[in-house]
């Protein structure tokens, strides 16, 4: 029986290192890795399929193996970022219903979420949304934004029913706490780099912008005592 055989010795060790080498990606997660950047950089119209393929160190042919055209390819992004999000959502608003507090966490926990997300998905859904949002209108609005909505404001409203909360409008209260926080995550792509991103975004400003966030909310959207 050889050394290596018995278990002891240089082979063990590589053996040992190279289960932890993460494993290689596949042509396509190269190609809508490049795609991001890409139509994250340029948007829909200025992309280039060649600029991808030079990207992710591909043949161009690869690319329409795999996706057909760069509509197809632009597509499949943006069903990424709906899945993520509505994953997200699933697991944050177990049996599809909110009552105000779980709205609360709800929000706390979305803040951190898009925190961690590729700051390229939110580069590339507001090209897209400038250009005119056809993509978003076909695949974000009904995988994520029609179905998140009915089941927040459907939460709202029973709880408006409960009187915990004010004569809201369900469907403006949900822009509004979303519209607050992608303009929190606009800000930090926009001011990175300049003082102004220094003074703001400091310490755990994460959990101060979630703090502030939802101090805001309990005084704006819950029924107090002797008001409407």
């Amino acid at each position: 029986m050889t050394h290596a055989e018995a278990g002891g010795g240089r082979p063990a060790k590589k053996t040992a290192l190279a289960a932890k080498r993460p494993a290689a990606k596949t042509t396509e997660e190269k190609v809508l890795g490049a795609a991001l950047r890409e139509f994250a950089q340029r948007g829909f119209d200025g992309a280039r399929v060649d600029s991808i393929a030079k990207r992710a160190k591909v043949n161009k042919a690869m690319i329409y193996y795999h996706f057909k055209s760069k509509e197809a390819l632009y597509e499949a992004i943006l069903n990424e970022i709906a899945l993520k999000i509505y994953e997200f959502f699933g697991t944050h608003a177990a049996g599809g219903t909110l009552d105000v507090d779980g709205l609360y966490a709800l929000v706390r926990e979305y803040v951190q979420f898009l925190g961690t997300l590729d700051r390229d998905y939110i580069r590339m859904m507001l090209r897209e949304i400038s250009s005119g949002g056809k993509y978003f209108r076909k695949v974000i609005l009904p995988k994520l934004i029609a179905p998140v909505l009915m089941t927040v404001a459907s939460g709202i409203e029973s709880e408006k029913k409960k009187g915990r909360l004010r004569g809201i409008n369900p469907y403006y209260t949900m822009f509004q706490i979303v519209g607050s926080i992608l303009f929190f995550n606009m800000m930090q792509i926009a001011l990175n780099g300049s003082d102004t991103y220094d003074m703001v975004f400091a310490g755990d400003f994460n959990r101060d912008f979630q703090d502030n966030l939802v101090g805001i909310l309990r005084e704006g959207i819950e029924k107090q005592k002797g008001g409407r």
